[in-house]
């Protein structure tokens, strides 16, 4: 069964990932913000200023529901109980009762404490209160922000990150990123917005623009980053509607390498970032706030159109689609997919 995917979500481009804590027996007895996030200013503080890491388990599959449920989540306290029943069939073997092994089974589990824990029922909506909506409205204040999924290969962290599903309420994170950031714009009429979207991802080792409209012809592939991140070259998209990046990423991930294992009939092959620049500045001319015009430049009222230099607010969101975690020896792969996947695996530990 497919472990728990990890989201992982921080404002700042200078802050340290914090793995979750094992937690030995009460639950609620730790500090390192597993709860639901506290009622006082200094524990919301903590959340604030560092990693915050959440965890999603999805529904089982059907030839997993057969076992008993290996993963328990606690949403109330953010905490995800992992056990295995082995453990209690090793106790059997030697002459312990079966009640005293499904006794001793549930003490063996071992608990791990997050900033919040996501069931199988939860929604793409609930997910994106709690995980993407904080971090959009801090890009929206100058502030850098990352949002990640890691785990096994099957957990379900593209689903969670990219789905578009046929349905508004099946979206992941990425497309309600997009809709509510242009939703924000068109209520703001004191400013205006340059909004662009680009898409890398590395595979193999290698940086690769997914945007970049001349692939066919070699174009884009092999990039080189600079200290920082930033990647000389990569082609952005200047998006003057949601519509416009949500097909821009659209095509994006139709350039991600995907493959067949015994693990997942669509595996990532790939690490996959989605990233949107934004930038504020407000307007000079009084004109466009008055008839209640608001959105990206380029129409009346525009800042600078005088040579004015006026104050702008920048920010990048970075959304990143890990490829999953796997062990060879159950994927079965060979081959060009065997280099893969040591890639992948390498990549994840450094």
């Amino acid at each position: 069964t497919a472990g728990p995917a990890t989201l992982s979500s921080t404002c700042s481009s200078s802050l340290g990932a914090q793995p979750p804590q094992a937690m030995e027996a009460e639950l609620g007895a730790s500090d390192g913000g597993g709860g639901s996030g506290g009622s006082s200013s200094s524990s919301s503080s903590s959340r604030c200023s560092r990693v915050q890491v959440f965890a999603r388990t999805r529904p089982l599959e059907l030839r997993e529901a057969i076992s008993a449920p290996c993963v328990e989540i606690d949403e109330a306290v953010g905490t995800v109980r992992v056990r295995s029943e082995c453990d209690a069939a090793d106790r059997v073997l030697p002459g312990h009762t079966t009640e005293a092994a499904l006794e001793a089974f549930e003490g063996t589990a071992r608990a791990f404490a997050f900033d919040g824990a996501f069931g199988a029922q939860t929604t793409q909506q609930e997910v994106f209160e709690e995980v993407g909506l904080p971090v959009l409205k801090a890009c929206l204040k100058g502030f850098n922000g990352t949002i990640l999924a890691y785990g096994q290969t099957g957990s379900g962290k593209t689903h969670s990150l990219l789905n578009r599903g046929q349905r508004s309420e099946e979206a992941g994170l990425l497309p309600r990123l997009v809709a509510s950031l242009f939703v924000h714009m068109a209520q703001d009429v004191h400013n205006l917005y340059d909004i662009e979207a680009a898409a890398v991802q590395i595979y193999n080792e290698q940086v690769d623009d997914l945007l970049q409209p001349d692939r066919e012809a070699g174009l884009g592939f092999g990039l080189g980053v600079q200290n920082g991140g930033s990647v000389p070259g990569l082609t952005w998209v200047k998006c003057q509607r949601p519509e416009c990046m949500l097909d821009a990423f659209r095509r994006a991930r139709s350039n991600l390498v995907y493959a067949e294992t015994k693990l997942n009939k669509a595996s990532s092959r790939s690490h996959a970032v989605f990233q949107i620049s934004i930038a504020r500045r407000p307007r000079t001319s009084p004109s466009g706030a008055a008839r209640g015009e608001a959105g990206v430049s380029g129409g009346d009222g525009e800042a600078g159109s005088h040579n004015s230099r006026v104050a702008c607010t920048r920010a990048r969101l970075n959304v990143v689609d890990l490829a999953g975690s796997e062990r060879v020896k159950k994927s079965q792969v060979e081959g060009a997919q065997l280099k893969q996947a040591v890639s992948i695996n390498k990549s994840l530990l450094v």
